[in-house]
Formats: structure tokens, C-alpha cells, sequence
């Protein structure tokens, strides 16, 4: 993506959406707003001087952000991936504990490493009654899982294969899903779910930074475990069936599949368009609001009505518990549900933001930040020349629309049939 700043510097934006444009009045006031929002030095920004064109072409990475953290891309250690021919071969290894779950074509339990005495998680999958669909879904899983390495993400520590089953040998997160703590406190103080987000949103950043795009975020694909050192709670994020790894950037590497959770599906999903790894980001604001107040952002009896509600965006911000959260929180929400993905928060962004930084002069998004800084200048009538600056064009925010009914326990009941992903994939659960 460029930005080219032309003439009386036009700035424009090249996406799937098209061309954005503002007029930002004059070069040195250009340098006013980089430097105001300390883009220059964190941002990899490139300057081109072309006299005859233009006074300054700024080249800039696909994503960018405002005070960039470093690049947490660590090598991730070779996971061994070993063929067995027999399943009792595995009883000499490890010793086999409760179960954490059990899906339609396998089951998980704990186990106990042997030789070392260590806990583990396997996942131990049927792969001639999954299918060839599910087993594909399972063999993307294990890809990714293995050229990732992040505190965050689920740890795959090895993996056994016969002709029949796969084992996933992962890391035990002993409190299982977020989804089922949920449901026991049901629902989380605010001070409770920013430490949640911010290790998401490190999560979520780290995938991105590495073209990995989870697509189904959700409740119950989030693990929880205790640190043993400091003892303090933390996630993981698990189950990469429906993961999918970019080329890169651009429209070319777009994605069509409708695939994902209900609930947790963005606008440009629902509404069968391209979209990028910001769907992740949607899915991260709905991970908030529902643990802030126990239940989903957009809700409905049915399918239809609920994708209807998820393309108007409205928030509702007055209910119970989501009402007494500060303002940053309802602002960092309100930044991860942006109907249009180009003015929605990045995960890095998520991750800078003051509510979970705790330091109020956070970033937000480029193109809203440009708008402020617009604002800030037409406060004073006129632009640096003496003309007016009414002619700049706006950078357009998504429209306000209808408002979705307020909760009834109907409306939660159904949202039973809408928390499911909606692909043929492998019935197992990651761990309960």
C-alpha cells in the first residue's frame, strides 16, 4: 500500500476498498502530523523525491502502525513427526490420564510423558472415520502449529502417525476452555479481560506478522493455564483447522471461503466479500464484549437476522457490567468492531492501544488518526494558504443504522445453534 502525496498533498490509499483521499494541505504540515503521532522513526517509511510529479511519494509496509512494537518472529523448534506401526508403541511412552474430550472422530486426554514425568495433552484422531475433508483440515492444523512459536498459541510438542490415527502430542492447559470459565463466573471484570485481550491481541499480532490468518476465533478455541512462576492465569490459542497462510499483502491475496462461527463472523464475511486477517481483529472485539457481559455483541433467533445485525455494527454500550467499563475499553470494542475492516484496528494496534497499555496517548488507526488531525486543522476555518479546507474529502466512517432488541432469553437460547463453525471439520475438541 502506498500513500503518494501530490501537488497539494493528496493522500491516497490503495486497498480492496479502493482509493481513500484527503487533501493534507502542505508538506510541512504532513511532517506535522507524522511527527505529532510519532509515525516517523517506528513505521517503515520510505521518501521519494519526484520534483516534477510530486513533491514526496511515502512508501509504506501493508499494515501500518503507529508505534510499532519489535517483531516477535521466533524460529520455532523442528516438532517431530514420527510414523509408528503399532499403537502400543505409544503406551511405552506416555501414560494416559482422564479425558479432556471427545469429538465425533477422536478424543482428547492428558498424559504423562514416562521418562520425564511431564503432563501432556494428545489428541488422538480417527482418520478413516473423519475423512479425507477432515483430515485435510488436521494436516493444515499440524503445518501451522509447526512453524509457529509464541507464548500465546498452543505449543505442539511432537506427533505420532499410524495408517489408522494421527497423535498431536500439545501442551495441557489445565483450566481448558475460556468458554467454559465463562460460563461459571459468567462474566469478567474489566480488569479481568484486559489482560486477556492484550495476550490475544499478541497472539493474533504475531500470526499476522507471519501471514497466518486463524479465521475462527472464538470462546472455546481460547486454553487457559496458570503460569507457574507467577501463578497468573493466561490463554492460548488453539485449533488451526480453519487457519490459512497469505502470500502476503494485497488484493491477490484476499480470501472468498465463507468459513468461521456465526457469532463471531465479521460484516465482509457474512456479506460474501473478500476480506483480509482483519476478520480476526472482529473476532477479537466480540471475545471482549462477551466476556465483559456474558453474552455476544449481535444477537438473534436466527441466521439471517444475526448477519443482518453483525453488516449494521451497532453496539449497544448501556447494558449490564459493558455500561460501568471505562471509556477506553467501550473505544478499543468500538476500534475492533469497525464494519469497514480499513478502519478497524489492527491487532498490533489492539495491542498499543491505551486500554491495554494503561498509557493514555495510545495509538488508534492511521486513518482515523488522519481525520483527527484533519479536524484539529479545520478548527481553524482555513488551511495554511488562506483558502478554506472545506473541499478536503472526508475519510469515511461506516453509517449509522437501526438498532438490534435488546437481550431476552430467547434470543440467548439460540445463540446455541450460532456459536458453531460452519465448515465440515474435525469433531474433536482442543481441550475441555
Amino acid at each position: 500500500m502506498s500513500l503518494h502525496i501530490v501537488g497539494g498533498l493528496l493522500i491516497k490509499r490503495f486497498g480492496k476498498t479502493g482509493i481513500r483521499s484527503v487533501n493534507l494541505l502542505r508538506f510541512r504540515l504532513a511532517q506535522e502530523f507524522l511527527l505529532k503521532y510519532n509515525v516517523i522513526g517506528s513505521c517503515d517509511w520510505k521518501f521519494h523525491s519526484i520534483p516534477i510529479i510530486s513533491p514526496v511519494i511515502l512508501t509504506m509496509s501493508s499494515t501500518l502502525q503507529v508505534n510499532k512494537r519489535p517483531s516477535q518472529l521466533d524460529k520455532p523448534a523442528t516438532v517431530p513427526h514420527t510414523r509408528v506401526d503399532d499403537e502400543l508403541e505409544l503406551d511405552n511412552m506416555f501414560s494416559m490420564g482422564k479425558r479432556l474430550g471427545q469429538g465425533s472422530f477422536g478424543i482428547v486426554r492428558e498424559a504423562v510423558d514416562i521418562s520425564s514425568g511431564k503432563k501432556w495433552a494428545v489428541k488422538a484422531v480417527n482418520k478413516e472415520k473423519a475423512g479425507s475433508s477432515a483430515v485435510k483440515l488436521l494436516e493444515r492444523e499440524v503445518s501451522i502449529l509447526k512453524r509457529v512459536n509464541h507464548e500465546h498459541i498452543i505449543h505442539l510438542e511432537q506427533v505420532f502417525e499410524t495408517s489408522k490415527k494421527m497423535y498431536l502430542v500439545m501442551e495441557l492447559c489445565e483450566h481448558g476452555e475460556l468458554a467454559n470459565l465463562l460460563k461459571v463466573q459468567h462474566h469478567f471484570k474489566e480488569e479481568e479481560v484486559t489482560p486477556i485481550i492484550r495476550d490475544l491481541a499478541s497472539a493474533i499480532s504475531y500470526l499476522h506478522k507471519n501471514d497466518i490468518v486463524h479465521r475462527d476465533l472464538k470462546l472455546e478455541n481460547i486454553l487457559v493455564h496458570r503460569n507457574e512462576e507467577s501463578g497468573d492465569l493466561h490463554i492460548k490459542v488453539t485449533d488451526f483447522g480453519l487457519s490459512v497462510v497469505k502470500d502476503g499483502v494485497g488484493h491477490e491475496n484476499m480470501m472468498q471461503q465463507f468459513c468461521g462461527t456465526p457469532i463471531y463472523m465479521p460484516p465482509e464475511i457474512v456479506d460474501n466479500k473478500t476480506y483480509s486477517q482483519q476478520c480476526d481483529v472482529w473476532a477479537m472485539g466480540v471475545i471482549a464484549y462477551y466476556l465483559l457481559t456474558g453474552s455476544p455483541p449481535f444477537k438473534a433467533r436466527d441466521e439471517e437476522s444475526l448477519y443482518d445485525y453483525i453488516k449494521k455494527g451497532d453496539i449497544d454500550f448501556q447494558g449490564e457490567h459493558i455500561r460501568d467499563c471505562s471509556a477506553s475499553a467501550h473505544e478499543c470494542i468500538q476500534g475492533m468492531l469497525k464494519v469497514d475492516p480499513a478502519h478497524r484496528l489492527t491487532a498490533s494496534e489492539v495491542l498499543d492501544h491505551h486500554w491495554i497499555t494503561g498509557v493514555q496517548n495510545g495509538s488508534a488507526n492511521v486513518l482515523v488518526l488522519m481525520k483527527k488531525w484533519k479536524d484539529e486543522l479545520n478548527e481553524d476555518g482555513e488551511d495554511d494558504t488562506g483558502h478554506s479546507s472545506s473541499t478536503e474529502q472526508e475519510i469515511s466512517e461506516s453509517p449509522d443504522e437501526g438498532q438490534q432488541p435488546k437481550n431476552n432469553k430467547s434470543e440467548l437460547k439460540s445463540q446455541n445453534n450460532l456459536s458453531k463453525s460452519i465448515v465440515v471439520r474435525e469433531q474433536v475438541p482442543s481441550q475441555l
